[in-house]
């Protein structure tokens, strides 16, 4: 599963992260990584903070996120870009097989149905 999700700290990767953490996809054998703008540094304090068994990838110019369409501009504060939170899950032939991207904020990945879709992977 491919994850895209605000800045590390903020409130929704927090939440989504350790709902992710809580549910253990990794037992369902998923590879899972994230994306957002977050540093390095940030991601390894994040993942220690909430015991994350998950890695966490840093792509602050959003060239990824605009790859697959998930960039927005934050509130109030021009020119300035972030994820939303999106999860893909991609296929052993390396094409998309499910997508899910937040259209308001915040919003959050329907879990169980992403679990169900992993299922049939």
């Amino acid at each position: 599963a491919l994850v895209f999700f605000p800045m590390d700290g903020a409130f929704p990767a927090t939440y989504m992260w350790t709902e992710l953490r809580d549910r253990a996809w990794t037992d369902r054998s998923a590879t899972v990584v994230g994306v957002s703008v977050s540093s390095p540094y940030e991601h390894s304090t994040f993942i220690d903070r909430y015991e994350l068994p998950y890695r966490l990838f840093s792509d602050p110019s959003n060239s990824i996120a605009e790859t697959y369409g998930v960039v927005h501009d934050l509130d109030g504060m021009a020119g300035v870009t972030e994820p939303r939170p999106a999860v893909f899950l991609i296929g052993d032939d390396q094409t998309v097989q499910y997508a899910w991207a937040a259209t308001e904020w915040p919003s959050f990945p329907p879990y169980d149905e992403i679990e169900a879709a992993i299922d049939e992977l």
